[in-house]
C-alpha cells in the first residue's frame, strides 16, 4: 500500500514538473520568435475555420446570422448580401430560399434536416 501511495506521488510530482516544463518552453518559445508564432496561430485560426466549414456542401452559400431585438437577419458571409429576416434562424433559411430558388443555405447551428437544397 505504501508502494501504491509513493508511485501516486511521483507520478503527481512528474506530472506537474512536465507540465510546468512545457510551459517554460513555450513562453520561451514566444519571447525568441514572436514572428513564427504569430504564423502557426495564424495557420491554426485556418484551419478551425476550414473545419468548421467542412461539413459545408460545396455549392452551398454560407450564412452570416445577426439577432437584434427579437429578428433574424440572414447575410451571405461571402458577399454581405441580405437574404431574409424571420423570428428564427430556421424561418430565416427558408425565406432566403424561397427568395433565391436553387440556392442552398448553410449555418453550422442549424441541423442537417433543416439545411435547404
Amino acid at each position: 500500500m505504501i508502494d501504491l501511495i509513493c508511485y501516486v506521488v511521483i507520478a503527481v510530482v512528474a506530472y506537474h514538473i512536465g507540465k510546468h516544463w512545457a510551459m517554460w518552453k513555450f513562453s520561451q518559445n514566444i519571447s525568441q520568435n514572436p514572428d513564427h508564432m504569430i504564423k502557426v496561430l495564424e495557420q491554426i485560426k485556418q484551419i478551425n475555420s476550414d473545419i468548421d466549414l467542412h461539413d459545408m456542401p460545396e455549392d452551398a452559400i454560407p450564412l452570416e446570422i445577426e439577432q437584434v431585438n427579437g429578428y433574424v437577419y440572414a447575410y451571405s458571409k461571402t458577399t454581405g448580401e441580405f437574404l431574409s429576416q424571420a423570428h428564427d434562424i430556421e424561418q430565416a433559411v427558408r425565406i432566403a430560399s424561397q427568395r433565391f430558388p436553387g440556392k442552398t443555405f448553410w449555418h453550422p447551428s442549424l441541423k442537417q434536416d433543416h439545411q435547404t437544397a
